[in-house]
């Protein structure tokens, strides 16, 4: 009988699956619908300032958006508004980019973890040699990385919306600053997300706590600005270290201000991590 001999070469060796930040990488997927949602208003908005500002240029609006009411609301009292760099500071760099923006990414943090107990993905990635940490690190950064998205779509929305302006008059280096600053609060709203979804079990109460705190502390910077008696409650919530405002329209920051985000943010999510791995996770 003839006998025939299959080369050793003619068998391709198996291709190794990629593992490097698989984790992060789906959580970036699960999060495309809130990304978005973040990209199209601060594409909006950007884009309706460049194309009205021609016209609002013509009518003395300096009076209303430096007003008190107004200061109270977008978290930030300017000398003059009529230049192209403070209406767009105003509009998309004001207190309404950390309700916004942090809160999206705030329930985009604090979901991450109890959409994996829902859908039974966390006891399937345990039983492979992935660590408690590394399996919440990696769904940190995939929030972090959520706000690197946004922050880099924000900047340029804003560049597109110079096109309609004539002389716009942004400094690139104060608008990177004023992002830097607006990434720092994204930043703190990722440990702040992670925290409560390190335990709770439903991603709809671990983002909706997350995201009610940033509207709390929106509130809180809202009331703290009506009254010197109520002045320390700003100075205890985020907002207040958010000077982002005031970095495109006026060119002047308090430096360690962002830093206090950034700390606030950390021992957030190291908190997180420590509740994550001592707790019993629930069963599926």
């Amino acid at each position: 009988m003839a006998t025939t001999s299959i080369s050793a070469k003619s068998i391709p060796a198996p291709r190794k699956r990629a593992h490097g930040l698989a984790i992060t990488l789906q959580a970036l997927r699960s999060a495309q619908i809130p990304i978005g949602s973040g990209a199209f208003y601060a594409f909006f908005v950007a884009l309706v300032c460049g194309l009205i500002y021609p016209t609002l240029s013509g009518f003395n609006f300096n009076a209303y958006l430096t007003s008190n009411v107004v200061a109270g609301l977008v978290g930030a009292k300017l000398p003059s508004a009529s230049s192209f760099s403070a209406l767009i500071a105003l509009e998309l760099y004001s207190s309404f980019y950390g309700l916004i923006f942090g809160g999206l990414v705030a329930y985009i943090a604090g979901a991450a973890l109890p959409t994996t107990f829902e859908n039974g993905t966390l006891d399937l990635a345990l039983s492979r040699p992935v660590s408690r940490t590394r399996y919440y690190l990696e769904l940190w950064l995939s929030a972090v990385i959520s706000g690197l998205i946004l922050s880099i779509l924000t900047v340029f929305a804003v560049w597109l919306s110079t096109l309609f302006v004539a002389n716009a008059g942004v400094s690139w280096q104060w608008l990177f600053t004023a992002q830097a600053i607006g990434f720092a609060f994204l930043f703190m709203a990722t440990g702040l997300g992670m925290l409560f979804g390190s335990f709770l079990n439903s991603s709809r109460a671990a983002g909706g706590t997350a995201l009610g705190f940033v509207g709390l502390f929106y509130l809180m910077n809202t009331l703290g600005g009506l009254s010197d008696k109520l002045s320390w409650m700003q100075k205890i919530q985020p907002f207040y270290y958010t000077q982002a405002v005031q970095a495109l329209a006026l060119h002047s920051i308090t430096w360690w201000y962002p830093w206090i985000l950034v700390i606030i943010g950390l021992v957030l999510g190291i908190i997180g991590l420590v509740v994550f791995n001592r707790r019993d996770l629930p069963t599926v």
